[in-house]
């Protein structure tokens, strides 16, 4: 069965108090695999990580991610090996830990220099410092070159009812699926949430018409199809009173019959050019 993780990029939309709250919350539930950035609100997120869990950190599967940098002017994407190692180290000095379960490289494209970004992946990976090496990215040109050339052990990459591209890329790796409530579109907040711009390859009226059709609970049921294909689940959340309403549609029965049908109708979108 799927684990079931926290993603903590908008932990802190509320302040520091309560993404304190909520990562308490979520081990207190027994969530214990937790994945940061080194670019969520500029290192916050990674501080509020490791101070709220100092002491604690045997307990947790700690994962975050490196290769975007932010300059003065603004982010820009540097996976050269020298800057992941500076990356790599400062994610480890503010979450108070010696290694990390996992550690991705967050993005890329065929332009970079792969090989040398996965030779530098390995080479930690065989000093201790990280366990597992990852990848977060949507392009699957990247994504085959990192399984065939990588060592790759896990990769992250968006999986939800509504943008199931990574069942049509045919490969065999663990996957950890965020967005699996689609920006929110698969809850029962989805007509506040729904945008004239659409969502990936969905347009606003096909997202209306299909939304008002799906079985209830929405949140349960979209839960419980990303939990057949990733071995982890990844929703954020950004107040405690959300992260309990998605803790409990993760535990929530369904008709298993009825998701069978749902899965059955939905398309299974190709990926699109522009993430080649």
């Amino acid at each position: 069965m799927a684990e079931l993780g926290l993603g903590t990029m908008s932990i802190l939309k509320q302040g520091d108090d309560e993404g304190r709250r909520i990562l308490e919350a979520a081990y207190a539930s027994g969530i214990r695999h937790f994945d940061t950035a080194d670019v969520y609100d500029r290192h916050d997120v990674e501080r509020l990580v490791g101070e709220t869990f100092a002491g604690r950190r045997d307990d947790l599967f700690l994962t975050s991610k490196g290769g975007n940098e932010w300059t003065e002017d603004g982010m820009r994407w540097n996976p050269a090996p020298s800057y992941l190692e500076q990356a790599l180290h400062g994610s480890l000095e503010r979450l108070q830990t010696d290694y990390l379960d996992l550690y991705y490289v967050h993005g890329g494209t065929m332009e970079d220099d792969l090989d040398a970004t996965i030779d530098f992946m390995r080479r930690q990976k065989q000093a201790g410092v990280i366990r597992q090496i990852g990848l977060s990215s949507i392009r699957p040109n990247v994504i085959r070159y990192w399984l065939e050339h990588g060592g790759l052990d896990v990769l992250m990459t968006p999986y939800s009812l509504l943008d199931r591209r990574i069942e049509s890329l045919g490969q065999d790796v663990p996957l950890v699926g965020r967005g699996p409530l689609a920006k929110g579109l698969l809850t029962d907040e989805w007509s506040d949430r729904l945008s004239a711009k659409g969502f990936e390859s969905w347009s606003e009226p096909e997202l209306r018409n299909l939304l008002s059709t799906l079985p209830h609970p929405i949140q349960a049921y979209a839960l419980a199809a990303a939990k057949r294909t990733c071995a982890v689940v990844l929703p954020g959340a950004s107040s405690v009173e959300q992260l309990q309403q998605t803790i409990d549609a993760y535990h929530g029965d369904i008709n298993e019959r009825a998701l069978d049908k749902l899965l059955a109708r939905l398309p299974i979108h190709p990926y699109t050019k522009h993430t080649t």
